[in-house]
């Protein structure tokens, strides 16, 4: 029996949040995650919309981009903080990976 390698989870910046009923996110740079996938997203009210640890699951539109189940039409717009270094960034951490159980 062998078992799937560790999961380690690969944290990504967020760039963009969409006003929408399914929320779209887009990441700094490709994010590497799949559709099905659970992840949870950090953004600090310093970027105006504010989602403080807010889990969903994701699916893939492109390689730096997802679409959640995040209604964000009542949240104020994203927008970058413009202070010193040192302010939390807006960031995406997935909290599942997919395994294929005949891998097991």
């Amino acid at each position: 029996m062998s078992l799937p390698a560790r999961f380690t989870p690969v944290r990504r910046m967020v760039t963009n949040v969409t006003q929408a009923l399914k929320a779209v996110v887009t990441t700094s740079e490709a994010h590497g995650y799949d559709s099905d996938q659970w992840v949870r997203l950090i953004v600090p009210d310093s970027f105006g919309m504010a989602l403080f640890y807010v889990q969903t699951l994701i699916k893939v539109t492109a390689d730096d981009e997802f679409q959640t189940n995040i209604n964000t039409t009542s949240e104020l717009p994203f927008l970058t903080p413009v202070f010193p270094p040192g302010f939390t960034t807006a960031q995406v951490v997935p909290i599942s990976q997919l395994v294929d159980v005949e891998d097991r």
